[in-house]
């Protein structure tokens, strides 16, 4: 269970220092789906709230009047929903926001890119061939049911989330998949990346990309619990790749595409 409110805000559409992104939109602040290794879990502080990040939803209520307001001037470029939470978690279905920022965005010559682990978003398919540039990203970690349940107890399922793909590829919607986070000893098997980009593909995914873990402290320790508790083979895989976290990634880097299906590497 999270905890839900309800707050306003001054701005919707700020500047992103990703790269190939110009804006972002967040319409919500927290997260239901409570993914054990959240990179965005220290947000909560300073948010001002003493739950943790997966435990609570901030609702932005007037965020799509705001959204307007600044439309009101022209803009150029690349818009993504959402860069710290996600636009179609569980409350989008009540308050509909992000769809309504769709609404508005088919009418101002950004181009959009979502990323989600949320099947909701073929709700909002109509809008989302009307843009003239439109891609949808699903973040799936493994194909595993069990494990996702472990490690993004809220979110949908994979088998969900490529569904939901396979759907909007076939209405001729630009999609991909990204691999994330790659967890050392849990989700790094060459034949279980591989699985993934085989499944992307048979559904329609134009490209794939990866990123291995972040070390951040909050996710190692959570990771580190759950592999102690359900998977402790994996223990000493993980602790050798947490000990040198560069010499990891350049591993990766180096065996990536898995077992020669063609993708596209992420250094995000």
């Amino acid at each position: 269970m999270f905890k839900l409110y309800e707050t306003a805000c001054r701005s919707a559409l700020n500047r992103s220092r990703i790269p190939g992104l110009d804006y972002c939109l967040n319409p919500y602040t927290g997260c239901s789906h409570g993914c054990i290794y959240c990179y965005a879990s220290c947000m909560a502080r300073f948010r001002g709230r003493r739950e943790r990040w997966g435990a609570f939803v901030q609702v932005k209520t007037n965020f799509v009047e705001v959204l307007a307001a600044q439309l009101r001037r022209p803009k150029k470029g690349k818009v993504m929903l959402a860069s710290v939470t996600d636009a179609y978690q569980a409350v989008e279905r009540k308050y509909g926001l992000t769809r309504r920022c769709l609404e508005l965005l088919t009418r101002s010559g950004l181009e959009v890119s979502i990323l989600t682990k949320s099947d909701l978003v073929i709700r909002d398919a109509g809008f989302l061939k009307a843009m003239p540039a439109a891609e949808v990203g699903f973040t799936i970690t493994t194909l595993n049911d069990r494990l996702a349940r472990l490690l993004e107890p809220g979110a949908p399922s994979p088998s969900r989330r490529l569904a939901a793909l396979e759907k909007l590829s076939a209405a001729g919607i630009k999609t991909w998949v990204f691999v994330a986070p790659v967890i050392p000893g849990l989700t790094d098997a060459p034949e279980d990346l591989a699985a993934i980009t085989q499944a992307a593909a048979r559904a329609g995914a134009q490209e794939v990309d990866f990123d291995p873990l972040n070390f951040y402290p909050a996710a190692v320790a959570s990771i580190r619990e759950l592999i102690s508790r359900y998977w402790p083979r994996a223990k000493s895989v993980f602790e050798h790749a947490c000990r040198d976290p560069a010499a990891y990634r350049q591993r990766l880097y180096r065996n990536w595409p898995p077992a020669g299906r063609s993708g596209t590497t992420s250094n995000t």
